[in-house]
């Protein structure tokens, strides 16, 4: 594990060096009003990603505990998943195809006049976005092999590609949101296909095959990842429509400032997140062998792990104007709050997705779950209350979700502590 931490520490920096260097590029690129275009689109297919009911995570969870017991299931559980994400991909492709006809997408993205077409656009990123999805799934698989640091060589690969991409379209075409939204698919289509290709190459026991397919078993994986899903589509709401809205009510020029306090912060959130990446499995793994001692003792190592990145965080929050203007060589305005938010918004991400993790490595999410629910409920209505009956605008759909996540603070770290207690009891271990 320590190992992985290591080389996915190494890696995430890389990755978001690359990025950082790329977001001025873009930026100068599409300019202000296509850059939020372009960022709350992304926002919108990233929903995507919280279709596949869960399978993707209960099939992280069950690989974890099938290799750990060796029983032989591995190719069963990988084509079976294989196979009902990819019908749930499909369906989705359809629906979505038919749907976006009828629907104004500058009425939503909050834009009057543009020479693209954003329906295009839209279709083209949304059609890459669902054959990564189904590609991705050798994400979980790495993690279920302990092989974190692996996904995080995908994710440098990708920015990589990204990055040289548009260096070189700066010089063909200007301006252009098509020929984005065709960068963005192909560089994670092809580290997907390449990643996928040397996995089963090296782990032929594992490539997923037709008659592998295993109505029950999916049936399994799906009822596994229910939780999860729920909890996912939760996160949805809560972390990836605050762009949507502010696109919506004050137009998409202004989710760029938004975008770009939470670029600068992600980077505090992405390196933390490469290195608590290895902590699921290794913690599924321990529950395998019944060792809670050692849950126990990853849970104090993370704990003390997250003392300097909160450091971090005060002191980028103190800096995050000067750095912003140097970084993208042109001054932007943010609203009064923003950058505090944005910080306690980073802090508490760290905070609730240490706990997560710990939840989801021991397979107990359904309080979570419960949680996840009702801080979704309250996180619209408290972002309302904070943008428009305190005329806080931007500020304030971003207050609105930081209030809402006071509540998974609070409740998961209480609730893993629950668990640990009473699994070593139960255990006899003290």
């Amino acid at each position: 594990m320590i190992s992985n931490m290591i080389a996915s520490g190494v890696c995430k920096p890389l990755s978001m060096i690359i990025s950082y260097i790329y977001v001025p590029i873009a930026l100068d690129y599409l300019g202000v009003e296509k850059y939020g275009i372009w960022s709350t689109i992304l926002t919108i297919l990233s929903w995507i990603s919280y279709l596949d009911i869960g399978i993707g995570n209960g099939l992280r969870n069950r690989l974890t505990e099938s290799i750990n017991k060796k029983d032989g299931q591995e190719k069963k559980l990988i084509s079976s998943a294989y196979a009902f994400i990819s019908v749930i991909m499909i369906v989705v492709i359809i629906i979505f195809s038919f749907a976006a006809g009828f629907i104004d997408w500058n009425r939503v993205l909050g834009v009057k006049d543009i020479d693209e077409n954003l329906r295009l656009i839209f279709t083209t990123t949304m059609f890459f976005v669902a054959a990564n999805f189904i590609l991705s799934l050798c994400k979980n698989i790495l993690y279920s092999l302990q092989k974190a640091a692996d996904v995080s060589v995908m994710e440098l690969m990708v920015q990589i590609i990204n990055f040289i991409a548009v260096v070189v379209l700066k010089n063909f075409v200007s301006n252009n949101l098509f020929a984005m939204a065709i960068i963005y698919g192909l560089s994670m289509l092809s580290v997907n296909l390449v990643t996928s290709c040397i996995l089963y190459k090296k782990e032929r026991r594992m490539m997923p095959e037709f008659a592998a397919i295993d109505i029950g078993i999916g049936k399994e994986l799906t009822s596994k990842g229910v939780q999860f899903f729920v909890i996912q589509i939760c996160a949805l709401i809560l972390f990836t429509t605050d762009s949507i809205i502010i696109s919506y009510l004050y137009g998409a020029a202004n989710v760029t400032p938004y975008a770009i306090v939470n670029k600068m912060f992600h980077v505090v959130t992405g390196i933390y997140a490469a290195l608590l990446s290895p902590i699921w499995g290794a913690v599924t793994k321990a529950k395998v062998e019944k060792n809670w001692l050692k849950v126990e003792r990853m849970l104090y190592k993370m704990i003390i792990l997250m003392i300097p990145f909160f450091i971090v965080i005060v002191l980028l929050a103190s800096i995050c104007k000067p750095i912003s203007n140097w970084w993208l060589g042109k001054e932007i305005h943010y609203e009064y709050g923003l950058i505090i938010f944005g910080a306690v918004y980073c802090l508490l991400t760290i905070w609730c997705n240490t706990f997560s993790y710990f939840t989801n490595g021991m397979g107990q999410v359904r309080l979570p779950m419960m949680v996840a629910i009702v801080q979704a409920a309250v996180n619209l209505p408290l972002s309302l209350l904070f943008a428009i009956a305190l005329n806080m605008h931007s500020t304030g759909i971003l207050a609105g979700t930081v209030s809402s996540m006071v509540i998974p603070a609070v409740a998961l770290p209480l609730y893993v502590r629950f668990i640990l207690k009473k699994e070593k009891d139960r255990s006899g271990e003290t």
